[in-house]
This record gives structure tokens, sequence and C-alpha cells, in this order.
């Protein structure tokens, strides 16, 4: 009777551990290249930080609380970063730190939506400066892109904007975050829906509605939809040229990717205050949850210390990426480059110093420990997918020689220890 694991969580099977430390390593180099400073934080944090305003309402019941109740684990990685900050008021600014690891949040588990998953972030506190937006995109960007994912679509809004235009089609300014949470919605639930949400949920009549969905959905390029909004939206022109701003600085990073102007996107997150965006890619023709976003939060780090600080940072999520690209691209199932297989008690300890002379020159070397046959050590590296094994038996051992086997072509020959490693190295 197989023992299944909780729902929204997952095993990784050793290919698939690999290859999704593959995509960590990638995106851990480009922010390194970018200049951004690891930072670790527990993944237990009090439930004081967690859920002080940080949010909204509907996300934090979705936090994991302990039995103890004044503890939770992290929902994401931005809170413990504003806390961290806080606390720490003699840093230097800007502070450009990155942290990728595990991320909990009780929610219901669907496809590209687990409970518990691999998330990378990286932010810049300490900025106002469109330049820092940017930077933070473009790090991300790159990472996809350097992950073969250059065909994505990088859809920015301004919330600051939003509320402009919400302010215009007479939104209720009490239930502005209501309509943000439902404009947000719209390429899930489709048009009538939103309409539905906007007149129950944030108190705006049905003509007013439809308007601004209407002007939401506008097509044009980036210049034209700015340039609508600037032409209609009383008190505008300061936020679009932010936003012109923004567009600019990011085509200096020349991207692979689309970057769009997207008035209806939101992100559900409370705490956004200015610049938000998402990357998001499609697959036949459906657009996917987003694999990664953020947004600036200039008020969040003030909730902690009293004191406002500007933030900017975006969120890559590690696992939905790995749903796209890793599983297909799940190989071997060890880092193993060579297998030493040897015949008989007597040559085993020949065996290990082989080994070991291969591992000290940085050769990933896994070795016979059981009591099988040769073809049995054969067709155990082959299920690893190990490409080369060293046969070791009397014969090789006598002569002070090792047996290098291809296991692609089933070509062999007789070598010396240090030319194995000169080949393998």
């Amino acid at each position: 009777m197989a023992i299944e694991v909780p729902r929204g969580v997952r095993d990784l099977s050793p290919a698939e551990a690999i290859s999704l430390r593959y995509i960590v390593g990638v995106v851990e180099e480009v922010y390194k290249r970018f200049g951004f400073a690891p930072l670790e934080t527990p993944a237990v944090e009090s439930t004081s930080v967690l859920t002080a305003k940080a949010y909204g309402d509907d996300s934090s019941k979705e936090i994991y609380v302990l039995n103890d109740e004044q503890t939770g684990l992290r929902y994401d990685f931005t809170v413990p970063l504003a806390r961290y900050v806080a606390s720490n008021k003699d840093m230097a600014l800007p502070f450009k730190r990155y942290q990728i690891g595990t991320i909990w949040r009780k929610e219901e588990p669907q496809r590209m939506r687990n409970r518990e998953f691999f998330q990378a972030d990286v932010d810049i506190v300490g900025s106002s400066d469109p330049s820092s937006d940017a930077e933070a995109i473009a790090a991300n960007a790159i990472a996809l892109e350097e992950l073969g994912l250059d065909d994505y679509v990088l859809l920015l809004n301004s919330r600051k904007l939003q509320e402009l235009v919400l302010a215009y089609f007479k939104a209720p300014q009490a239930k502005v975050t209501a309509a943000l949470r439902a404009i947000d919605k719209l390429q899930k639930i489709g048009k009538e829906e939103v309409a539905r949400l906007l007149m129950s949920d944030a108190g705006m009549d049905a003509k007013a509605a439809q308007e601004l969905l209407g002007f939401l959905e506008q097509e044009g390029t980036n210049e034209e939809k700015l340039d609508r909004v600037a032409a209609n939206i009383t008190g505008a022109n300061e936020e679009v040229e932010k936003m012109r701003s923004l567009l600019a600085l990011l085509a200096e990073y020349k991207l692979n990717g689309r970057v769009v102007t997207d008035f209806s996107l939101a992100r559900g997150l409370a705490y956004y205050t200015g610049f938000v965006w998402e990357f998001t890619v499609f697959e036949n023709g459906k657009r996917l949850p987003a694999i990664c976003g953020g947004g600036r939060y200039d008020n969040l780090i003030g909730i902690y210390s009293g004191k406002q600080v500007p933030a900017t940072g975006t969120s890559l999520g590690i696992t939905r990426v790995f749903d796209l690209i890793g599983r297909r691209n799940a190989g071997a199932s060890t880092y193993a480059k060579v297998f030493i297989a040897y015949i008989g008690e007597q040559n085993g300890a020949y065996a290990v110093n082989a080994a070991t002379m291969l591992r000290g020159n940085g050769v990933y070397t896994d070795i016979n420990t059981t009591g099988r046959n040769l073809s049995k050590q054969l067709e155990y590296a082959s299920s690893l997918g190990i490409g080369r094994v060293l046969i070791i038996g009397d014969k090789e051992r006598e002569a002070n020689k090792v047996r290098l086997r291809d296991m692609s072509s089933g070509t062999e020959e007789l070598i010396s220890l240090q030319e194995a490693v000169e080949k393998l190295r």
C-alpha cells in the first residue's frame, strides 16, 4: 500500500531534484552578476510579523500558523526582509539582496499552485528611483532567458495609475482594494464576472463598471495606452511619465520578451504602492499563471520600523519554472560522471584508491558498494545515466591500471589511473 504525501506538496526524484537545483544555480548566478547579495531568514516568523497588515485579509488566511499560535511559516520572502531591515537600521542603502528557498501557503492546490514551493526573490531597499524597479525586473528576465524561457511576456502596470483610473470611473474610495482584486481576475474569470464583482464587492454601478472594463481592455501599443490615460484621466500625467521612464530603462537591458502595459494587472498583495508586474508564458495559446511577479512596496518596512523606507522587488517561482521546463529536462539520476565497478573483495581497496584520486581531482565519482557481479554493476550504472565506468579486476590491479568503458559505445581501453583522471576531469 502506497503512503501518499499530503495535498499540495510532493516528492522530487533524484533526476527531478538535480534539474531543480540546476534551475536554482542558473538563477542565483544571474542574481550575483547583478550585484545582489544573499540573505537568509528563518522559515518560521512571529505571527505578529506575518499578520501586521502586510498581506491583506485574504492572504493572511493562507498563512500556516503553528500550534503555539505565536509563530507561522513564511508566506513569502518580502515580509521577512522588511522585518530584517527594520531590525538593522544602520545598514548601507540601497540594500540589494536575494533569497532562494521554500515558501508555504495554505491555499487550494491546483496546477502550478502548491502549498510548499521553491521561490527566488531579489529586492532593492532604499531607492525610490525607477532604475531600481528596472534592475529588479531585468535580473529575473535575464534568469528566465538563460533558462530558455525567453518567450515570456512582461505585464507592467502602476497601482497609482490604477487608482486614478478607478477614481475617474467613480469607484468608491473606501472599496478600492475590492475593485483592484476584481480587476486582477479579468484574465481568469472574464469580463462579465468581473463586472458583477465590481458591483457587488466594490460598490460600482453597472454602467461605470462596464465603462471601466472597456477602458482597461482597449488595445494598442504601450505608448498609445499611456497617451490615452494621460489624455483622459485627471492627474495621471506624473505617473504616466514614471511609466514611460521605466519602459525606457527596460529597453536598455535588451530583453528578449515582450513588455506590455496592462492596466488590469493589480497583483494580489495589499502592500504594493507603485509599479507592479508579472512575467507570464503561454501554452497552446492559453495564458498560464504568472511565473514571476513583483512590485514597489514603499510603505511595508515602515509597518515594522515606524520609518518609511522605499523598496521594490520581484519573486520568481522556481517550482513553476520547474513545472514548465524541469521535468522534461530531467536526465541522469546522479551527479556522478563515472562509476567504479570492481570484481572481488581483494580489489576493493584499489577501487577506493581510484575513487579518492578521481574525487580529489574534481571528478564526481560513484563506486560499487555491493557484492554484485560485473554485469549487474554495469546495469546499475546505466540505470543512473552514468556515461563512463572504470572496471577493476585482478588483472587491472596487478598492472596498476583501470579499464575505462564508454557506456554509449561499449568501447574500452586499459589505462593508468592518472590517464583516467586526465580523460575524466
